[in-house]
């Protein structure tokens, strides 16, 4: 099964994929995470160069391509249960606040592995901004107009489950465990 976390920069995405990877494993299930931009060649070019949205989009597709390879495609195989914080949808919901066409985008990522359940953490770009700074200065993707552009794409998903990450993190936490156990148990009957 093929899980993913998705939201804006700041949205509790690695809290929340670190929390759910220790949960499944206490309840006996065999669990992995992977990241995306990966510490691949072009996951680290993606991360420190200056480049348009059409090179952007052409590395996070090569690097795309080598995690599913290396990574997902052989832990779900394997029968282990992948849960990714990011995958496409953060590459439709960013190229295309940079205005990139998000159905060319879909259609490029057609050819991976479509995930099982796709969680977005929605939190509005204020919020994730002022969460970012207690920890770090903002990084190049981390502008409140283009937050709000990226978090409108992701809201306009009609494959995603929206939660609400404005909350206290607890009240987040049981809402993604309980959605990802009813998948999971779904998904065991189906």
């Amino acid at each position: 099964m093929l899980i993913v976390i998705e939201g804006i920069d700041g949205s509790g995405k690695s809290t929340i994929v670190r929390f759910l990877v220790e949960e499944l494993r206490k309840r006996g299930y065999d669990v992995v995470s992977f990241k995306e931009p990966t510490d691949s060649e072009w996951g680290r070019r993606v991360r420190r160069e200056d480049l348009s949205p059409e090179e952007e989009l052409e590395l996070f597709l090569k690097d795309r391509e080598w995690n599913v390879k290396n990574n997902v495609v052989p832990s779900l195989k394997s029968g282990k249960i992948v849960i990714m914080d990011r995958y496409y949808h953060s590459t439709i919901a960013y190229q295309g606040a940079k205005g990139i066409d998000v159905d060319y985008i879909r259609k490029l990522n057609e050819k991976f592995p479509k995930p099982d359940l796709v969680i977005v953490l929605d939190v509005n770009p204020e919020t994730a901004l002022k969460r970012i700074e207690r920890k770090r200065k903002p990084s190049k993707f981390e502008d409140v107009e283009y937050l709000r552009k990226v978090r409108d794409i992701y809201l306009s998903m009609d494959d995603v489950v929206i939660v609400n990450a404005e909350r206290p993190i607890e009240a987040v936490k049981g809402e993604v465990l309980d959605l990802v156990l009813r998948h999971i148990s779904k998904g065991l009957h189906s």
